[in-house]
């Protein structure tokens, strides 16, 4: 860490600068110049670090040292009291000297023994609680059962990007030993869990969602949702990580296994015969409506003609009584103008 520069104590010996400058990182130790030196000497020997100093040098932090934690990080630091190891932590964005006015750890760090000017011994780690960790994952063949053929077992692999983060530092912490945390291999224990995970929401999609085992490959939305719903809070519990997202990009079946095939003959001759029956219901639906519908339109012309022969009656009816009526005042006027006889003549008219 020389280009951050470093500045003599008034004891002797230099001041660090505690800082993380990875680029990208979850956990990552620091470890003081003095230890780094010692190391890369270790490593052009061929030797290994561990047994070296590990308990002094490498975990050695000088009173008057700067610690620097960016926004978005945690600088954790790990110490061994009497009462066992005790964890303190900062949060950024932090930048100050590490002295005991100002830094409330020391007060528990720094004792007696070291007077203040020497060395304490802790371990300091960075925790990225800004960054982003993707995993690519696929899982191999797996068998899944349709429940309407449970004799044919068809393998199904799935292939995808998962990608979490870190909220609950401190649940991560309680999960996990901070000592040689190793990104490596903590995406692997990962990689175990969600594999479980994938494997029992595909086998059990058919039965309990109701999708065939021929259309998980066409299902792949409904499969990816199932799928992040039930890690999310188990990503969490078992490794203290936030799932942001998963993408599933493929569910694909073994198209050259037996038991792909045999799925595959009997729900094509179940389809076939299914079509074929549909078929026949469409046709005898088509003759039933069209035989209605002739009924219907008979029933419809029968009707319309009696009413038209009413009709025709009606008006030939009322045509005959308006000459009937005719008639009758014609009848009544002949009788009006006839003379009346002399013997029946009124008194009066004599």
């Amino acid at each position: 860490m020389a280009l951050f520069g470093r500045s003599k104590s008034a004891e002797g010996g230099f001041m660090d600068v505690i800082r993380c400058d990875q680029p990208e990182y979850l956990v990552w130790k620091w470890r003081p110049e003095v230890a780094e030196a010692i190391d890369d000497t270790r490593k052009e020997a061929g030797h290994s670090r561990e047994g070296v100093n590990a308990t002094t040098k490498e975990n050695a932090i000088r009173y008057g040292s700067t610690l620097r934690v960016k926004d978005g990080e945690v600088a954790a630091f790990v110490y061994q009291q009497q009462d066992g190891t005790l964890q303190d932590f900062i949060e950024g964005p932090y930048d100050g000297t590490i002295k005991t006015a100002n830094f409330p750890i020391l007060s528990r760090i720094v004792g007696a023994a070291f007077g203040g000017n020497s060395p304490f011994q802790a371990e300091v780690y960075f925790i990225n609680l800004a960054g982003i960790q993707q995993i690519r994952f696929g899982v191999p063949y797996f068998d899944v059962f349709d429940p309407r053929f449970m004799d044919f077992a068809v393998p199904v692999a799935v292939r995808g990007t998962l990608t979490f983060h870190l909220t609950d530092y401190r649940a991560f912490i309680k999960l996990h030993r901070l000592i040689d945390f190793n990104l490596e291999t903590f995406k692997s224990q990962i990689k175990s869990g969600l594999a479980r995970y994938i494997k029992a929401v595909v086998s059990n999609a058919p039965a309990n969602n109701n999708i065939p085992v021929m259309q998980l490959e066409r299902k792949i939305l409904e499969i990816n949702d199932l799928v992040q719903g039930y890690i999310t809070t188990r990503m969490e519990t078992e490794f203290g990580v936030t799932v942001s997202s998963i993408d599933i990009d493929a569910i694909e079946a073994n198209k050259d296994s037996e038991g792909y095939k045999s799925l595959m003959s009997v729900t094509r001759d179940i389809a076939a015969q299914t079509t074929q029956a549909q078929a026949n219901v469409n046709i005898q639906n088509l003759q039933d409506t069209q035989k209605i519908n002739a009924e219907n339109m008979q029933e419809s012309l029968r009707i319309q003609r009696e009413e038209m022969q009413r009709a025709q009656r009606l008006q030939t009816e009322g045509a005959n009584f308006a000459v009937h009526q005719l008639d009758q005042q014609a009848d009544v006027a002949k009788t009006a103008a006839l003379p009346f006889p002399a013997s029946s003549s009124p008194a009066w008219i004599n």
